[in-house]
This record gives structure tokens, C-alpha cells and sequence, in this order.
């Protein structure tokens, strides 16, 4: 059996930037990615945007070339699930039966879609976007497609919806809450959401769920939904959520509560380091652990557990960020979105030029949520929130001419 200084499981953002990471502090230790995938790394960002309109090339998705690979000794195990883990023994088992002991070892399985266990829901033309063959199968089915439906109104429903609407399809979001991204954003910003993607040409139903699927030879025509309604569809795609890739790590005896619970040095068990979507982290910051699932998150974790991998010890303290783009609408948020008491809007509400939503509690400022925001102002947020200083009188947050750092 072979024995390699870092082993990293799961072909993801995360694992890319530790491999990296790595190689920028030991030149020398060998570095194995194992990946499920048959692809090497890539950006799963465009893939419900530019990648899904055809504006973005497929080769453009991945986040390196070979020759990042090759130069920096980083070897691809590509096609190959890590089935086995042996934390005493410090051993993977690959679905071949090739075992590997490793030094150290980083986890980054990210995670899966949610399933809607619905009538029908294994007809043709029900897709999930979570990875490049779904992508892949979507654009496919557009060609001759005039009708769509969106199941779930979370942002990569959204996301989705903006880009089917885009190519001309008719396009219905079907959102079980009271408003689309309703479970993240306050009552203000959910509704200005709704009024946009209106104005997209979207039909939105909200309140509502879809009880089955209604097929015809074999494919999907139509969504039928808890009102009684029927909706035709030529194509049907489904974002209610991702389930964390953990049953790796809790049958190995780590941990799993929500994600692969770890420190806030992302350790998870001596030497057995969790990062991205499928890692539970511990925030010095917050106080509690956080799972996060966004591209800024996975790539932090990746750069922050390498370097402790390499012997570093140092805590992940950055502040949950991430982004969202449909079309001309840009949402930027920073800082903790689950702490919220009441909101401050700033700005006007409206696409140009933008507004923000300020989020309290305890008598901070929490996260700060932006629409089409400039740089500077989303970077004053942070430090804003970062300095944890009481905030006297969250209305003041709603002055544009007073800077955010005199709160």
C-alpha cells in the first residue's frame, strides 16, 4: 500500500485551492485528489448561468488547466469514489479495492440534490442541477422546449428560472413558502425578488407544491401542484436544496451533525481535516458552528485547511459571503444571514442603482444583503461587521450620507 502525505477526497473548488495551497508551502510532498467525477475540477457557479445559455464554454468551466496539474506534481484519481475510511489505520479504499495511507487528509465531498420522492418523478425530462452531466442534460432538452417549470424558489431555482426565461421558454417557479427565497431574505427583499423575476416574464406561484408529475411515453408533460392545478412542461427542474456527502466520514466514525462537524481549524479527528459545502465549521466569529454552501466559502476552507495541513495552525475566521447573479441583477450578502431580528433597507428599492438591507440582532449589525452594490460599500460592511461595536440606532443604517462605519 502506498503511503501519500495529503490526500484530498472530492473534485471540487475546495480541494483545488488546498491542493494549491499545499504546493505553495511543501514543494516536494506528494498530493492525490481522488474525484467521483470523471472531470477534472470545475466551477459549478456557471453552470445554472452562462454555461446553461451557451455563453460560457465548457472548457471555461474547469478551474485549471492540465498543465496546473502537471507542473505542480498534483495527480487526478478522476472517476474513483473513496468507499472506505480508516481513521487508525490512515487509509482510504477506493472503489477499485486501491488503498492509499495518508499523512494527512482533507475531506471535500460537497453534496447532492435533494430528491422530491413525487408520482412520476422518474420520467424523462425532470432534471437536477448539481453537476456538468445535468447541466449538460438540460441544455439538450431546450432545443424545441417552449414551456418550463421551476420547482423551489432558493437561489439556484431562481438562478435557473432567469435563464430559461432568457432562451424564450415560458417559464413557471413553483415555491412551497410564502415568497421565493423567503427561508434567506427578509419579507421586503423577497418580494422585490418576486417583482423581478415577473418582470422577466415569470410566472411565480407561491404557497404552493407540486404532489406529482404527469407523464406521456415515458416524459414528463406537466407538473400538477397542491392547488390543483395542472402545468404543462416540456422540461421540469427541481432545486429544493442539497443533502452533505457525509456517509463517508460517519461511517468512519467522525462527527455528523448537518455536515461533518469540525473546529475552527476544520479538523475533524487528528490529521482529518472538512471543508466546503459538506463541513460543519466552528466561528470563533459567531460563537456555534455554521455550514456554509457557496463558492467563496469552499474556496477559504480549501486554502485555510491546507496551510494547517501543512503545519500552520491557523483558524478560519472569515466572515460567510457569496453571490448570485440573474441576468442584470447582481445579490451580494456578507456576514451571518441566520441572525436576524429586523432589516434596515438603503436605497431606494429597485434594480438601478441598487439597494442594501441591513440585518440586526442583539444590537449589531449582522449581515448586510446588497442589490447591484458597489464594491466599496459591500467592503465597508465587513469591516463594519467585524468590529462587533454595538449599533445605537439601526434606523441610521437607512441614511445614504452617513457612512456605514459611523453606525
Amino acid at each position: 500500500m502506498e503511503y501519500v502525505p495529503y490526500v484530498i477526497v472530492g473534485g471540487g473548488l475546495a480541494s483545488v485551492a488546498a491542493a494549491d495551497a499545499i504546493r505553495r508551502r511543501d514543494k516536494t510532498g506528494r498530493i492525490v485528489i481522488i474525484g467521483a467525477e470523471p472531470h477534472p475540477p470545475y466551477d459549478r457557479v456557471p453552470l445554472s448561468k452562462g454555461y446553461l445559455l451557451g455563453e460560457t464554454e465548457r472548457d471555461q468551466v474547469f478551474l485549471r488547466p492540465a498543465r496546473f496539474y502537471e507542473r505542480n506534481k498534483v495527480e487526478l484519481r478522476l472517476g474513483q469514489a473513496v468507499t472506505a475510511l480508516d481513521l487508525s489505520a490512515r487509509q482510504v479504499t477506493l472503489a477499485d479495492g486501491e488503498q492509499l495511507g495518508y499523512e494527512k487528509l482533507l475531506l471535500a465531498t460537497g453534496g447532492r440534490p435533494r430528491r422530491l420522492p413525487l408520482p412520476g418523478a422518474d420520467l424523462e425530462g425532470i432534471y437536477y442541477l448539481r453537476n456538468l452531466e445535468d447541466a449538460d442534460a438540460i441544455r439538450s432538452a431546450l432545443p424545441g422546449a417552449r414551456r418550463a417549470v421551476v420547482i423551489g424558489g432558493g437561489f439556484i431555482g431562481c438562478e435557473v428560472a432567469t435563464g430559461l426565461a432568457h432562451l424564450g421558454l415560458d417559464t413557471t417557479v413553483v415555491e412551497l413558502t410564502s415568497g421565493v427565497l423567503s427561508l434567506v431574505l427578509d419579507a421586503e427583499t423577497s418580494g422585490f425578488m418576486e417583482s423581478f423575476l415577473r418582470q422577466q416574464g415569470i410566472t411565480v406561484l407561491t404557497n404552493t407544491g407540486a404532489t406529482h408529475f404527469v407523464g406521456e411515453q415515458g416524459r414528463v408533460r406537466a407538473v400538477v401542484t397542491n392547488t390543483g392545478t395542472e402545468l404543462a412542461a416540456d422540461l421540469v427542474t427541481v432545486g429544493v436544496g442539497i443533502a452533505p456527502n457525509t456517509e463517508l466520514a460517519a461511517a468512519a466514525g467522525l462527527t455528523v451533525e448537518n455536515g461533518v462537524v469540525v473546529n475552527e481549524y476544520l479538523e475533524a479527528a487528528p490529521g482529518v481535516y472538512a471543508a466546503g459545502d459538506m463541513a460543519r465549521y466552528y466561528s470563533p466569529f459567531f460563537g456555534r458552528h455554521v455550514r456554509v454552501e457557496h463558492y467563496d466559502v469552499a474556496l477559504q476552507h480549501g486554502r485555510v485547511a491546507a496551510a494547517n495541513m501543512t503545519g500552520e495552525r491557523r483558524m478560519y475566521e472569515a466572515l460567510p459571503y457569496f453571490f448570485s447573479h440573474m441576468g442584470g441583477l447582481h445579490i451580494d450578502v456578507v456576514g451571518d444571514m441566520g441572525r436576524r431580528e429586523h432589516s434596515v433597507r438603503r436605497g431606494p428599492l429597485g434594480v438601478e442603482p441598487g439597494f442594501a438591507q441591513g440585518y440586526f440582532a442583539d444590537g449589531m449589525l449582522q449581515a448586510v444583503l446588497f442589490i447591484n452594490g458597489a464594491p466599496e460599500l459591500l467592503e465597508a460592511a465587513r469591516e463594519r461587521i467585524l468590529a462587533r461595536r454595538p449599533v445605537v440606532d439601526p434606523q441610521a443604517f437607512a441614511d445614504e450620507t452617513r457612512e456605514l462605519a459611523a453606525l
